[in-house]
C-alpha cells in the first residue's frame, strides 16, 4: 500500500441523512486503510447526531471544537474541544451541540464503517 495525502478541505462535504444539521467528509475510508474509517463532521448550532447504534463497529470521535453534550447509554457527558468519547459496539450514543458555534469533530469507526 502506498502513502496517501488527503486534504479534507478539497473533500466533497454531505449533510447525513438521519441526523440534525451534521455535515460529514469521508476522510479515510476502508479502501485507504482497512483497518478504520476516518471522518472530519461538523454539527452547526442547533444540530444533533441523533441517538443509534453501531452493533459492528467501536465509535471514537475527538471534540475539535465547540460545544456538546453527549449521552452514551442514558449518562451525558458535556464537553468541549480536545475531550473524546469512545462508543463500544452495541453502545446508543448521541451528540448535539449546544452552544452557538459549530462543533467540530473526528470520528474514527474500528473496524471501517465505510
Amino acid at each position: 500500500m502506498k502513502s496517501t495525502v488527503i486534504r479534507t478541505a478539497e473533500q466533497e462535504e454531505y449533510l447525513h441523512p438521519r441526523h440534525d444539521r451534521f455535515f460529514l467528509r469521508d476522510v479515510v475510508t476502508a479502501e485507504l486503510n482497512p483497518a478504520l474509517s476516518l471522518h472530519r463532521g461538523r454539527i452547526e448550532a442547533g444540530g444533533e447526531i441523533r441517538p443509534h447504534v453501531h452493533e459492528g463497529q467501536t465509535e471514537t470521535f475527538y471534540i475539535l471544537g465547540g460545544e456538546a453534550i453527549c449521552t452514551v447509554n442514558g449518562v451525558e457527558h458535556r464537553f468541549g474541544a480536545g475531550c473524546c468519547v469512545v462508543a463500544p459496539p452495541g453502545a446508543n450514543h448521541s451528540l448535539k451541540n449546544i452552544g452557538d458555534e459549530p462543533v467540530d469533530l473526528l470520528a474514527i469507526f474500528t473496524p471501517p464503517l465505510k
